[in-house]
C-alpha cells in the first residue's frame, strides 16, 4: 500500500536544496495548510525558505489559487465589478484612500467589490473606518452581493471571508516579517473580480503581482507602488506607499489580456499631472486613528477641498479607467468625474446606501 507525501514535506525539501517549488506544487501545499493539516514548524520554514530562495510569480499565483478555494464567496451580478483594494505594509499611516476611491467609484457606476481588513500595520484599515461611518463589515456573504448588486459597493472584510488563514495565523504572527502571504490578500478577493488597481508595498513585486493575476484569470490590473519625491519610479529605488503617489513618481504595472488571451505586462511612470492633478505632499493625508479618518472621509464626501480629495481623485481617475477599455490619456477627465461625485453629493450617498444595506438586509 502506497504511503502518501505530504506537500509541504516535499516543498520543504526542495526549498532546502536551494531551488523553488512549482507553481502546482505551491497550490497543493497551500491547500495543505488552508487545510489545517500542515505543523506550524512547516509552515515557518515554508515561508522563510520561499524568502530566501525568492518568491517568484509562480509562488504567488499558486498560493494565491490555493486561497481563492478556501474563500467564503460573494456572490453578486453586476459586470464589471473592480476591488480597489492594496497590501498594505507600507508602514506610512494615511487617510483611507481606497476605501474612500471605492465609493466615489460606485457613485460613478462602476461596482466595486471592496476588500479589505482591520488596520495591521497603521492604525485604521478599511474595516476600522468603515466600521465607524456605520456600515455593518460582518454582513453575510449574500448581504454584501446583493449591496454590490443594488448600490454599487459592497465591503469583503477579509478576517470573516478568509477562515483558513487562522490556520496560517500564528506562525505568521510569530515569525513578525513579511511573507508570501503579505502579497496575497488583493489577489484573493471573494467576489472573484478580474479588474483591479492594487497598491503594494515593495516597488519590486509591481511586475510579479500583475502577471501573477493574470495568470489566475484578470482581464485588467494596474499595480503600483508611489515613491517620495525625489525618489525614482524603479523597482530598486527606496520604497515609498502601497498607493499612488500625491506628490511624486509611481511606477505601475499595467496587466492587461489580448483578444488573443495572451498576457501583456508593461511597466511605466506616472505622476499626478498626467490626471490633470496639482502635486500635493503626502503628509497633507496622514492618517489618524479611525475616528478622525472617518470624519474626514466624511468631510471628503461633503465635497471639501484639499490633499485627501487630490489623491481620491488620482486613485478613483485609475480605477475608473480599469473597469474599461480607455486609454491612460483618459485620466484627466476621470479626475474630474470623481471630483464631480464628491461635489454632488453622490459619493455620499453611496455610503448612506451602504450602511443602511449592509444593515437591514442582515436583519430580514
Amino acid at each position: 500500500m502506497s504511503v502518501q507525501v505530504s506537500p509541504i514535506r516535499v516543498g520543504l525539501k526542495t526549498l532546502a536544496a536551494g531551488e523553488q517549488p512549482s507553481r502546482a506544487e505551491i497550490t497543493e501545499i497551500f491547500r495543505e495548510i488552508m487545510a489545517g493539516q500542515a505543523e506550524p514548524s512547516q509552515i515557518g520554514a515554508l515561508l522563510m525558505g520561499i524568502n530566501l530562495n525568492g518568491i517568484t510569480t509562480e509562488a504567488i499565483a499558486g498560493a494565491a489559487a490555493a486561497m481563492r478555494e478556501a474563500v467564503i464567496a460573494v456572490p453578486c451580478t453586476r459586470k464589471p465589478v473592480i476591488d480597489t483594494c492594496g497590501t498594505g505594509g507600507s508602514g506610512i499611516p494615511r487617510r483611507n484612500v481606497s476605501t474612500a476611491v471605492a465609493l466615489a467609484v460606485a457613485a460613478c457606476g462602476v461596482a466595486v467589490a471592496k476588500h479589505g481588513n482591520r488596520g495591521i500595520s497603521s492604525p485604521s484599515g478599511s474595516a476600522d473606518v468603515l466600521e465607524r461611518l456605520g456600515v455593518n463589515i460582518a454582513a453575510p456573504p449574500e448581504v454584501v452581493g446583493a449591496c454590490i448588486d443594488r448600490i454599487g459597493v459592497g465591503f469583503l472584510f477579509a478576517q470573516a471571508l478568509h477562515p483558513a488563514m487562522r490556520h496560517a495565523g500564528p506562525t505568521r504572527r510569530a515569525l513578525g516579517i513579511r511573507t508570501l502571504f503579505n502579497l496575497l490578500g488583493p489577489l484573493t478577493n471573494p467576489a472573484g473580480v478580474r479588474r483591479q488597481v492594487v497598491g503594494v508595498f515593495d516597488p519590486q513585486r509591481c511586475a510579479d503581482l500583475a502577471r501573477a493575476l493574470g495568470e489566475l484569470g484578470s482581464e485588467r490590473v494596474f499595480v503600483v507602488h508611489g515613491f517620495r519625491p525625489g525618489d525614482r519610479a524603479a523597482p530598486n529605488s527606496r520604497p515609498g506607499i502601497d498607493d499612488l503617489s500625491p506628490d511624486g513618481e509611481s511606477l505601475v504595472a499595467h496587466m492587461r489580456r489580448g483578444a488573443d488571451g495572451q498576457i501583456k505586462v508593461e511597466t511605466f511612470t506616472l505622476r499626478p499631472a498626467d490626471a490633470g492633478l496639482p502635486a500635493t505632499p503626502l503628509a497633507g493625508i496622514a492618517g489618524g486613528t479611525p475616528q478622525e479618518n472617518a470624519d474626514a472621509l466624511r468631510e471628503l464626501l461633503a465635497g471639501a477641498p484639499g490633499p485627501y480629495r487630490t489623491a481620491v481623485q488620482y486613485s478613483g481617475a485609475l480605477s475608473l479607467l480599469v473597469a474599461g477599455d480607455q486609454p491612460l490619456t483618459e485620466l484627466p477627465k476621470l479626475a474630474a468625474k470623481i471630483g464631480e461625485v464628491l461635489d454632488n453629493g453622490k459619493a455620499r450617498e453611496v455610503l448612506a446606501s451602504l450602511a443602511e444595506g449592509s444593515r437591514q438586509a442582515s436583519a430580514s
